[in-house]
């Protein structure tokens, strides 16, 4: 097996996803701990921003969409950004999709908008980087749809548009990069 390819960011991640979300079903205060409380917030509790990727508040409905949706896209995020990138997207993404749950669905926890984040990285790279007109439409709808989302206040919105930030900056500076080598290799 060839490691280099392993999506290792995609996998530990819903490993530990799994397990922690797992755990919230044999250990009832755990969820109550972690999800989405905006007392708790309220009291310094800042690790309920990101802790609420953790577990699934809506049962085993969220899990069987979740996990197979990051797992999908989380693959060919890793692809394209690498496990660092990867990494960074989804966390800052799944913050920025908490901070959406806190203004417009104060309680609740789920890894979703963290993959929605991974999700509008891709939606970037697409209008971006690939040249066939059904990628940047693809791409384009994705934008499209994750704008309606937030102008209805439904949390992965706002994600969505932040991952397509970021993917959008990474492939500007990869471009930049690429370019300065060019221009190093000219004798």
């Amino acid at each position: 097996m060839n490691l280099k390819r392993l999506p290792v960011a995609t996998i530990s991640v819903l490993a530990v996803t799994g397990i922690v979300t797992g755990l919230q079903f044999v250990y009832a205060p755990l969820l109550p701990s972690l999800e989405r409380a905006p007392t708790a917030l309220a009291q310094h509790e800042w690790w309920r921003l990101i802790t609420p990727l953790f577990v699934h508040a809506d049962g085993w409905r969220q899990i069987a969409f979740n996990f197979p949706a990051i797992l999908i896209v989380g693959i060919l995020a890793e692809r394209v950004w690498g496990k660092w990138r990867w990494l960074g997207i989804y966390f800052l993404c799944g913050i920025v999709g908490e901070m959406a749950g806190y203004a417009w669905k104060p309680h609740g926890a789920g890894a979703s908008v963290a993959g929605a984040g991974l999700l509008g990285s891709l939606a970037a790279w697409l209008l971006w980087k690939r040249g066939a007109a059904p990628a940047r439409i693809g791409g384009a709808v994705i934008l499209l749809g994750a704008a309606v989302l937030t102008l209805f206040r439904d949390l992965h919105g706002p994600p969505i548009l932040a991952g397509a930030l970021l993917g959008f900056a990474m492939v500007k500076f990869d471009s930049k990069k690429a370019q300065h080598a060019a221009a190093h290799d000219l004798p």
